[in-house]
């Protein structure tokens, strides 16, 4: 009988511990946004400069450039977004805000407006960056961007994965000669 019992006292304990449940993350204030309010955004920040850095959970360059982000923001006092890419219903998103809050638990977080952008991330992200990338930088629609726009508004920068032609893990060269120029 006393093995019964502790056999079904560790058969319940591996159950439970087995149940998952979703924790939503707390305090979260996402902005939704298009490509019209992340002008408006930078315009009424107050700073000199603003940053959005775009980010999915799922892709690697994203989590590795990101701390790249963060300092650069903080360096020159900037205000920054991370830009969600997914779409705003997916589970996805309370993965990427979990995994930022950990990282910053007052980080500011952005995501494109599925009205405007639609459900597909690939499509979506095509659109955003189309409309937000002046004639004068390379449109491509890659992920990991770092979208720099002036007090006016104006984009002063946008990235793509040929701005770092060295060791894709590591972007903080590429952030040295491309972005930190611009904001001295």
């Amino acid at each position: 009988m006393k093995r019964f019992l502790l056999l079904f006292a560790f058969v319940c304990s591996i159950y439970v511990n087995a149940q998952q449940t979703k924790t939503e993350p707390k305090n979260v204030n996402i902005t939704t946004v298009d490509s019209n309010d992340i002008y408006k955004l930078a315009q009424k920040s107050g700073k000199k400069n603003t940053l959005f850095y775009t980010f999915g959970i799922w892709c690697e360059p994203c989590r590795l450039h990101l701390p790249t982000a963060i300092k650069l923001s903080k360096d020159y006092d900037m205000e920054f977004y991370v830009l969600l890419v997914d779409p705003q219903t997916s589970e996805k998103i309370t993965g990427a805000v979990d995994y930022l809050q950990k990282l910053d638990e007052n980080i500011k977080i952005a995501v494109l407006k599925d009205a405007v952008y639609g459900d597909k991330t690939n499509k979506r992200n095509k659109k955003f960056v189309t409309e937000i990338t002046p004639p004068q930088f390379e449109n491509i629609d890659d992920f990991s961007k770092y979208i720099v726009l002036n007090a006016e508004g104006k984009v002063i920068m946008v990235t793509n994965y040929k701005d770092n032609p060295g060791d894709w893990k590591d972007d903080s060269d590429m952030v040295k000669s491309r972005i930190e120029p611009l904001l001295k």
